[in-house]
């Protein structure tokens, strides 16, 4: 049991003990038998029973030592039917081959630059578990409370769904926050402008969110300086971007 390894915090664990979410999620997937699927950060295994249960490949990849020996011993079998790798590195650092899906219950604190390596990753559908108010921001549509630069550069690169609110009552240790399950199917970057260009523009613009955009840039944009950036759709907002940049047709 996770008790006895105890919780690291360098590594934000906490642990999924309702198997029933865990079927949730992997069912969300879809997919054919012998899909391939990277887990992040499995822990014990319980989302990584339940891939497998469903027919999956699984690639499982966990930077503590102790739950990759653990995942080891437990599905030894699957490891050696090659059903399941487990991997010992950090899924930030190391390099992701392509997969059909990726799955898991994500760490709180490294949620952002998780959702930014996932944009840069070649897969068909990723249903990961977030806080539930990070997962809110992802989904916010503009015009309301929560969007945000987040929610704008996600509906840029994903359709994106909160598909289901989780009780904190459904971890161990039971953290302070509820959780979310978010399903992100990507989309292509053909907006003929390159990402990091749109992403400055937004992060610049969603620093004084509540000001007018032509106050923020110092310059007119007949269509938008009126407005603000939170009041734009993420048409808009490209529409905005190619009449900022001078050569707006330059590859991605």
């Amino acid at each position: 049991m996770s008790q006895e390894r105890g919780f690291s915090k360098k590594y934000g664990q906490v642990f999924l003990k309702n198997s029933g979410i865990a079927t949730f999620e992997a069912n969300l997937l879809g997919g054919k038998q012998g899909s391939t699927v990277l887990e992040i950060g499995p822990g014990e295994g319980m989302l990584t029973r339940k891939l497998l249960d469903a027919g999956f490949n699984v690639t499982a990849i966990e930077p503590d030592h102790r739950y990759v020996e653990y995942m080891q011993g437990n599905f030894a079998d699957e490891i050696s039917e090659g059903r399941l790798q487990v991997i010992k590195a950090d899924f930030l650092k190391a390099e992701i081959n392509p997969t059909d899906y990726i799955a898991g219950n994500i760490p709180y604190q490294i949620s952002s630059p998780i959702v930014e390596k996932l944009r840069k990753l070649s897969f068909q559908k990723a249903v990961i578990m977030v806080q539930e108010e990070f997962g809110q921001r992802m989904c916010a549509k503009s015009g309301m409370d929560g969007y945000s630069k987040l929610s704008l550069m996600t509906s840029l690169c994903f359709d994106c769904k909160l598909e289901r609110k989780v009780s904190r009552k459904n971890f161990v240790p039971v953290p302070n926050v509820d959780s979310a399950i978010i399903s992100m199917v990507p989309k292509p970057w053909d907006y003929g402008i390159n990402y990091e260009i749109v992403d400055e523009i937004a992060r610049k613009l969603f620093s004084q969110r509540r000001k007018k955009i032509s106050n923020v840039l110092g310059i007119k944009i007949v269509e938008f300086s009126e407005k603000r950036v939170e009041e734009l759709s993420p048409d808009e907002f490209i529409r905005m971007c190619y009449s900022l940049n001078q050569n707006p047709r330059n590859p991605c």
